[in-house]
């Protein structure tokens, strides 16, 4: 009998332990949270206590708690007009001098040094509500970026990254209205791919003495940051320029040792593919013998070169497309570069008084690529070039050598060449006629981009064959920063 006591009393045993379990985790809820008082404590359990029993109370139905993300900063994107401090730029930006010098603090613990270089860029990151700085990002060079963070209460962070960037295609067309490098500049067209028209077109016909109405369409390359802070032309791949009965074309092709050339329709090159000389001289103070009177050992010995008397500080170029083999000290040579030329050539220029900063073993240089300056170091007794010749591993006077290049698409290349044309031809008639820049899709298909002087806004990314012609680089004349 005392069995079937227990047995039918159990379930209400266990019924109510189980409300006094909920009712006390619900008083701890309450008191956790600043539990309400008196009758409201025991309103509040009994509503958890109907919900637990699966009820929903539509009064005390909470609303969801909505986090709104901050508002995008604004972002000033400038380039570094002269060398400085960074905590001068920060006090012109806005920033008091107590945290300018903290924000500088931080940045100099990375990037070793307090100091922004003229000419690099510099992006800053504002809020929007007060002006406060968020954030900067100062590259360094082309390939690392330093970047500083505001995360708020004084905490700042400041982190080193490599730059990545998107190699983008863009089309430009314009109908000639008067001078070409106004035009070109009312279109935005970048002056190194001006220089690069000039370069190919001027021998046949040159760009000023373009009759008005000429139809000017190209396709260039420009290489860009991902964050858009970053941007720069990195060569021409097409153009075609229309006007009367005649057409002057240009397209971007890889000759048999890789290097990017232009070409017309014929396949014939556009550009010089080798000078005769590297630099501009007055005369030949030394020729090639193999039996002269050095005048500082006093000696007889072979000079293997040809000395190229000039003024000290004289730009140098590379004579043809290939890669450097050494750039620094060359004993009795002092500054000296070595350039590789494939089908064992190699070109050799010394005695300099600097070389180009950027130029290290088995970097590519292009024909007519600065890499340094006339000098006297090493072995000499005055400004000159030292410049020579090796073929197969000896010495050959520069003066007669042939360096091997060639004036036209070899011939078993022709067919690759020929298709490489019809896609440019097929990107450049999809190109409107109107004035603009256009997205170059993967098929040559063009979407309009940016129009008019001075726009920014990024074209899409794209592929394409066009990439895998050229593009070609051009280089500015006269200076050492490549």
């Amino acid at each position: 009998m005392l069995w079937g006591i227990q047995r039918h009393s159990w379930p209400r045993v266990v019924t109510a332990l189980a409300v006094a379990l909920i009712v006390t985790i619900a008083s701890v809820r309450l008191f956790m949270a600043g539990a309400p008082r008196g009758n409201d404590a025991a309103l509040a359990a009994s509503r958890l206590l109907t919900q637990s029993a699966g009820e929903i109370d539509p009064d005390y139905a909470q609303e969801p708690v909505v986090v709104r993300p901050a508002p995008d900063p604004i972002v000033i994107t400038l380039t570094v007009d002269r060398n400085a401090s960074i905590t001068s730029y920060l006090e012109e930006a806005g920033m008091g001098p107590a945290e300018a010098d903290r924000w500088a603090a931080s940045f100099a613990s990375v990037a070793y040094s307090r100091s922004l270089s003229r000419g690099h860029a510099l992006t800053l990151y504002k809020d929007p509500e007060d002006g406060s700085l968020r954030g900067l990002k100062y590259n360094f060079d082309d390939r690392i970026a330093f970047h500083e963070r505001s995360y708020g209460d004084g905490v700042i962070r400041m982190s080193q990254e490599l730059i990545t960037y998107v190699i983008r295609p863009v089309a430009v067309s314009f109908k000639l209205s008067g001078d070409f490098n106004r035009d070109a500049a009312r279109h935005d067209l970048p002056r190194p791919i001006v220089a690069t028209l000039r370069n190919a077109f001027d021998d046949r016909h040159p760009l000023n003495r373009l009759p008005r109405g000429s139809d000017v369409k190209l396709i260039y390359q420009e290489r860009v940051s991902r964050d858009g802070t970053d941007r720069e032309v990195t060569g021409l791949e097409a153009a075609q320029i229309h006007f009367g009965d005649k057409t002057l074309s240009a397209f971007a092709f890889r000759d048999a040792n890789g290097e990017a050339h232009l070409y017309d329709a014929d396949g014939e090159a556009l550009e010089p593919e080798s000078l005769r000389f590297p630099c501009k001289f007055n005369y030949i103070s030394s020729g090639f013998t193999f039996h002269r009177y050095h005048p500082i050992l006093h000696e007889y010995r072979p000079h293997v070169g040809v000395d190229l008397a000039t003024h000290y500080g004289t730009p140098v170029m590379a004579v043809a497309d290939g890669s450097v083999e050494q750039a620094g000290w060359c004993g009795e040579l002092g500054r000296c570069v070595r350039i590789d030329h494939h089908d064992g050539l190699v070109s050799i220029y010394g005695h300099l008084s600097a070389i180009a900063p950027d130029l290290r073993r088995g970097e590519s240089v292009r024909v007519g690529e600065m890499i340094g300056r006339v000098g006297s170091s090493g072995l000499s007794t005055g400004p000159h070039l030292h410049f020579a010749i090796e073929k197969d591993g000896r010495y050959v006077n520069p003066l007669t050598a042939s360096l091997g290049v060639h004036n036209h698409v070899s011939p078993r290349m022709r067919a690759m060449f020929d298709r490489f044309k019809r896609d440019y031809l097929a990107a450049l008639d999809h190109v409107p006629s109107f004035g603009g820049h256009f997205n170059v899709g993967h098929d040559g298909s063009t979407a309009f981009a940016r129009g008019g002087a001075g726009a920014t806004r990024p074209v899409a990314d794209s592929g394409g064959n066009a990439a895998h012609a050229g593009p070609i680089r051009t280089v500015a004349a006269g200076s050492l920063t490549r």
